[in-house]
C-alpha cells in the first residue's frame, strides 16, 4: 500500500477517498472512505460509511468536519462516524476550510445551481458569499482576509477582497473547453508562504507554482501525475498530491522524486499532513 524512500516523518496523513470502488470498476461499493494514517502508515481511523466525501478537517477534539457530495452538506462526525451536526450548503461541496472564528468556508456547485463560495456560521447561517461562479472547486481564506478561488469551469484562479472586488487573477489555466470531470481547469489552489500560488489543473494533468506575476516557477506534469486533484506544499518543501488517475497519494520532492506513496485508493480527492 505504501513505501518510503528516504522520507521520515512524525506526522499523520488524512486521505479523503471519494469513490473507493473505482479502482475495481464499481463506483457504488464500497461507500466513501475517510482514512487517517499514523507516521508508520498504519490506519488510526478508517471509515467506509460516507456518501461521496470530498474534503475533511480534523478538529482539535478529534472529531471531523466532512464534505459529503451526496448530502450537499458539511457533516460534523465523531471518529466512529456518528453524525453530530450538519450544515446544508446548497450544492455539491468541493472544498472545506475551518476558519479561526469557527465558521466554515465552502466552494461548491450543483447540476442546476451556479457555482458559489459561501461562509457559514457554526449553526448553518450564511454570512458571506461570492456567486455566481461556474465550477469553483477550491476556496481558501487568506491571512489578509481575502479569499483565493480556483474556478475549474473558467480556467481561472483569482483573489477577492471581503467586499468581492477582484485583486489578483491568473487566466487560461486549463483545457480550451473545460468539461466535467477529467477535462476540468484548476481544481485546487494554495497560497504559499513565499507569496506564490500552487495550482492543480486536473484536465491538463499539471501542477504549477505561480509567481505573483502569474509566471510558472515550478511544475510537474503527466510524466508523474494523471488527472490529479489536491496538491499541498508541505513544510519540508515537498508536495503532497492526490494522484487520482493513478489511484494513489504521493509526496514529491522539488526535484520531482517520489519519496512516499500510498496506493490502492479508488478516487482520492484530498490529502493532508497533520502534525
Amino acid at each position: 500500500m505504501s513505501h518510503l524512500d528516504g522520507c521520515s516523518r512524525v506526522s499523520k496523513t488524512l486521505i479523503v477517498d471519494e469513490i473507493p470502488g473505482r479502482i475495481a470498476g464499481d463506483d457504488d461499493n464500497p461507500p466513501g472512505r475517510l482514512l487517517l494514517l499514523d507516521s508508520s502508515d498504519q490506519p488510526v481511523l478508517d471509515l467506509h460509511t460516507l456518501k461521496m466525501p470530498y474534503d475533511a478537517v480534523l478538529k482539535p477534539d478529534g472529531t471531523f468536519l466532512v464534505n459529503l457530495i451526496r448530502e450537499r452538506a458539511v457533516w460534523h462526525i465523531a471518529d466512529d462516524g456518528e453524525l453530530l451536526a450538519r450544515i446544508h450548503v446548497g450544492g455539491y461541496p468541493c472544498s472545506l476550510q475551518l476558519l479561526d472564528n469557527g465558521h466554515v468556508l465552502v466552494a461548491g456547485w450543483d447540476d442546476d445551481v451556479p457555482g458559489f463560495v459561501r461562509e457559514f456560521s457554526p449553526n448553518g447561517g450564511l454570512v458571506w458569499s461570492i456567486e455566481p461562479l461556474r465550477w469553483p472547486w477550491k476556496a481558501e481564506r487568506l491571512s489578509n482576509g481575502n479569499t483565493l478561488i480556483a474556478d475549474a469551469g473558467t480556467n481561472r484562479v483569482f483573489e477577492v477582497s471581503p467586499s468581492g472586488d477582484e485583486v489578483w487573477a491568473v487566466d487560461n489555466l486549463g483545457p480550451t473547453t473545460p468539461e466535467l470531470f477529467d477535462a476540468l481547469g484548476p481544481v485546487y489552489c494554495r497560497r504559499l508562504a513565499n507569496g506564490n500560488t500552487l495550482v492543480s489543473i486536473r484536465g491538463l494533468s499539471r501542477i504549477v507554482e505561480l509567481a505573483p506575476d502569474g509566471e510558472p516557477v515550478w511544475e510537474v506534469g503527466a510524466e508523474i501525475v494523471s488527472n490529479q486533484y489536491a496538491a499541498e506544499r508541505l513544510p519540508n518543501g515537498n508536495t503532497l498530491i492526490c494522484d487520482t488517475g493513478h489511484h494513489r497519494v504521493i509526496e514529491l520532492t522539488p526535484d520531482k522524486r517520489i519519496v512516499w506513496e500510498y496506493g490502492g485508493l479508488g478516487y482520492p480527492a484530498k490529502a493532508y499532513r497533520i502534525e
